[in-house]
């Protein structure tokens, strides 16, 4: 723990001090850079940490998908399944917030007058390594300090693989934009850019604030990354409403008695998570939400605070991961490369296992790596949607700096918030039941295939789409009673929300063509 106060839940926390490495960089900066070097490092750093965060984002989400957190019912929960809700929470409450940080680096530069690029910048293939990372890390699952992250289905060598990406900076350690060891040392280098004497708040203004992503469009914490602590009765009502007078008055308490949440509503910086910039301090600000929620714990005290937030209700994604592991009954023997500033987490009771967890129904099994081709020829079209769809998020989180701040929230509730939930959630969950044979089930690729340039995007995923609902109907007409028929059925469902759904007066209710706010020049 540091040694300085906790403060109030939800009250502002101030920005970090710097760091004596971090004094030494702006020094050399302010005294070799110029106002024009440090503007152009800035804008290229900032798209490099947009890439960083975009490339840990399929990963997270992709061990995410593999996690059935269905499969009993809240008075039925036993360890095994009490723990695969708990990872799905905890993972997806690492997913949220990288989406977050995105967004903050984003919202930087745009304030700078930058184009913050999404389309088609997520990793070309996996295993991949972070942009910039340094080739050599802390060690992972098989002994190797490669860092180089796999897709793969939720395991102890997984959860080792998310530690080395979130391998916490250690006290002091020189900022870096190149051959960076920890993405803290990476972010640190920024926070020395926006320090420099070059910098005032009028560079801040070339991108209106009123255009960035606005904070009303995030919120910590969601249904996914809620879960329960014990058993509960699902049938009970939540307080403070009567309970109907034929339900028990005893049993298991209600499902709003043991919800746990994952993620604080203190853990930022500033006076709300996600910040519009006018200011060098704003910015400041947004870089140090980054690090304090862990990307690189904030250095308050002696030593790093494996917490995230003054007031230590929220761990690091170092300290979450860490502890899901522990519970592996496997960590108890083995010994991972900790940084030295960090105590070793005891093991986690009750203790699971791999083959528990598989048993029980509690992780699809997804190839490792998977990309479309090594799926059945007849199925490509089915998988390659779901690259389809997350690309088209992705020229959807460029467009929204280009919407008119009154239409934002429509849009945003229309687009980002309709495609992540309403379809390429739904459809990852639908295309895992598909089997691909060898045992293995159908998993997301996330790959960056081309929709094409934003004016014509929409057409692009129309095509894709439009594919994949001719490969599922000719599954249904070979076989329309089969195992796979349901299926199906839901595949056309979801991508008919994504590219031509309409209410029953004709109204537009798929995914908004962005088309209106490109031009033909901007390929």
């Amino acid at each position: 723990m540091n040694d300085q106060p906790s403060i109030a839940v939800g009250a502002p926390e101030p920005i970090t001090p710097l760091t004596d490495a971090e004094k030494r960089v702006i020094a050399w900066l302010n005294e070799n850079s110029s106002r024009e070097a440090v503007l152009a490092d800035l804008q290229d750093t900032l798209q490099t940490a947009i890439e960083i965060e975009l490339a840990t984002i399929p990963i997270y989400l992709f061990t995410y998908y593999s996690i059935n957190r269905e499969a009993a019912s809240g008075e039925n929960l036993e360890a095994p399944q009490l723990f695969a809700n708990k990872a799905g929470a905890v993972i997806m409450s690492v997913a949220v917030e990288e989406m977050l940080h995105m967004s903050l680096s984003s919202n930087v530069l745009f304030a700078l007058g930058g184009t913050p690029r999404h389309y088609r910048r997520a990793p070309g293939q996996y295993p991949t390594p972070l942009p910039y990372h340094n080739p050599v890390g802390p060690k992972g699952p098989d002994g190797q300090t490669a860092v180089l992250i796999p897709l793969s289905k939720l395991s102890f060598e997984q959860l080792w693989h998310f530690l080395q990406i979130e391998y916490p900076e250690a006290k002091d350690v020189t900022p870096e934009d190149r051959d960076w060891d920890t993405i803290g040392q990476f972010y640190s280098f920024i926070r020395c850019l926006l320090c420099t004497k070059f910098l005032s708040d009028a560079d801040f203004q070339r991108g209106p604030a009123e255009r960035g992503i606005q904070p009303g469009n995030y919120s910590p914490n969601n249904i996914d990354t809620v879960f329960p602590k014990e058993k509960f009765d699902p049938w009970k009502t939540a307080p403070p409403v009567p309970l109907p007078g034929w339900l028990a008055k005893d049993g298991h308490p209600r499902a709003a008695e043991i919800a746990q949440f994952t993620d604080c509503a203190d853990s930022h910086t500033g006076p709300s998570a996600l910040l519009t910039i006018a200011t060098v301090r704003k910015a400041i600000k947004a870089i140090d939400t980054v690090c304090d929620q862990g990307e690189g714990a904030p250095i308050c005290g002696p030593k790093v605070d494996p917490d995230d937030d003054l007031s230590s209700l929220e761990m690091s994604h170092y300290q979450k991961f860490l502890t899901l592991q522990a519970q592996f009954a496997a960590y108890k023997d083995t010994k991972e490369d900790l940084p030295p500033y960090s105590d070793r987490v005891a093991p986690v009771e009750p203790t699971v296992t791999q083959s528990e967890l598989e048993a029980a129904g509690l992780i699809y099994n997804f190839p490792d790596n998977p990309t479309t081709g090594i799926y059945p020829i007849h199925l490509w079209p089915i998988s390659a949607f779901t690259s389809a769809c997350f690309q088209y998020m992705l020229i959807m989180t460029e467009t929204i700096y280009r919407v008119p701040p009154h239409q934002q929230k429509l849009f945003f509730n229309e687009g980002l918030h309709r495609s992540m939930i309403w379809v390429l959630d739904k459809y990852i969950k639908t295309i895992r039941k598909i089997p691909v044979g060898g045992g293995k089930v159908m998993a997301p690729t996330f790959e960056n295939v081309d929709l094409g340039p934003p004016v014509t995007a929409f057409a692009g995923l129309t095509y894709y789409g439009n594919q994949a609902i001719a490969a599922a109907n000719a599954i249904l007409a070979a076989d329309p009673n089969g195992p796979l028929a349901s299926v199906m059925s839901d595949v056309i469902y979801y991508i008919g929300v994504a590219i031509s759904a309409t209410s029953a007066d004709g109204h537009p209710m798929h995914l908004p063509d962005v088309a209106e706010y490109w031009s033909e020049e901007e390929a």
